[in-house]
């Protein structure tokens, strides 16, 4: 589920700025299609243009004869309205107003020197008409660039916008993945863990110890399983208190984690006053070294114990090995077997451990 949701997270930011890119293009497209459409009317202005130049032609032409036929003057007059039907402005209106007085009188009185006016004019009106589409384009053109550049910029910063708010987003997720994550090993360690001492529980201990012949012998390993009791800890509790039997159980649970505290070496509390070590790949000598250590190390708490023979708090062990001798033995014999050496240390004075 959080593998799934980590991929969506990831695909998110992409599809949207896929998306914002898609849309750029579009949009970008659109532009330039509306250039060409710009650039179709720039050169749409030359129409005109084209049409002055047909009418100065037909002028220059006939008006060595100081004659223009009305014939001539028909289309001559012709091409003039269709230049006048072309859009004008009002400043141009007002020029035309003023021009087609010219023309008009031109064409009436048909002499030469009311035509080369009107030659001037159509030159005026041409370097205008050409004048005003270049001008026009190079707003446009202007107006491009900006919308170009605004495009990209606003692209650029919708797409770090993007970026930033999923890094927002992607960073929170991973902060409450981890803080799940710690509060998972934390659960981890809460169930595997017996609340009073801080040592594994016997869950735990039930979980190793089922595999553990199998695990041995799979390695071809000796391994320990040690069964620990404390010494006449009901009558400590009952002489003490049970706030003190808890302080006991403690200071034991530390002396015995701080005693096992190699790799492959596991301290438990199995129940009440009852502890346990396992130690994978390991000699008889190491654990009987392990064990005086121990013992000795509880004896250095000097914890009083007036219903113990020492005075002092002790402990009382039962050791069973794993070899190839008992690799096939099951969880439930190997246990009895750890009880009863516990049993005949006990019986045997306490304060000791038998393997």
């Amino acid at each position: 589920m959080a593998n799934n949701l980590n991929y969506r997270l990831l695909a998110l930011p992409i599809v949207v700025i896929i998306a914002m890119l898609g849309l750029s293009f579009l949009f970008s497209q659109k532009i330039q299609i509306l250039k060409k459409e710009v650039d179709l009317i720039y050169f749409g202005n030359f129409v005109p243009v084209h049409k002055l130049h047909l009418i100065q032609t037909k002028i220059i032409n006939k008006i060595d004869t100081n004659k223009i036929s009305s014939k001539s003057k028909k289309i001559i007059s012709k091409d003039w309205k269709e230049y006048n039907k072309q859009y004008k402005t009002i400043s141009e209106k007002i020029i035309l107003k003023k021009i087609n007085i010219h023309f008009n009188k031109a064409l009436k009185t048909n002499k030469k020197k009311y035509y080369k006016v009107i030659l001037k004019d159509i030159l005026y009106l041409i370097k205008h008409e050409v004048t005003s589409a270049s001008v026009q384009r190079k707003k446009f053109l202007l107006k491009y660039q900006q919308m170009q550049n605004y495009l990209f910029y606003s692209q650029m910063s919708i797409i770090v916008f993007v970026i930033i708010l999923m890094g927002l987003i992607l960073y929170q997720f991973l902060q409450q993945q981890r803080r799940l994550s710690l509060l998972n090993e934390q659960y981890k360690i809460e169930a595997n863990t017996d609340g009073l001492t801080g040592l594994y529980n016997r869950k735990y201990f039930d979980t190793i110890f089922d595999d553990l012949t199998s695990i041995s012998q799979h390695n071809n390993w000796n391994s320990v399983f040690v069964m620990i009791d404390i010494d006449f800890f009901k009558q400590y509790n009952d002489t003490y208190g049970h706030d003190a039997g808890d302080i006991a159980l403690q200071k034991v649970a530390s002396v015995l984690e701080m005693s096992c505290d190699r790799d492959m070496e596991y301290t438990f509390r199995l129940g009440g006053e009852e502890f346990g070590i396992i130690i994978f790949n390991a000699s008889v000598n190491y654990v009987k070294t392990i064990l005086k250590t121990f013992q000795d190390n509880i004896l250095q708490l000097h914890i009083e114990h007036s219903s113990s023979a020492t005075k002092m708090l002790t402990v009382s062990m039962g050791v069973v090995l794993i070899d190839k001798t008992t690799y096939k033995s099951s969880p439930k014999e190997l246990y009895i077997s750890a009880d009863k050496k516990l049993y005949h240390s006990k019986e045997n004075g306490r304060n000791q451990y038998t393997i």
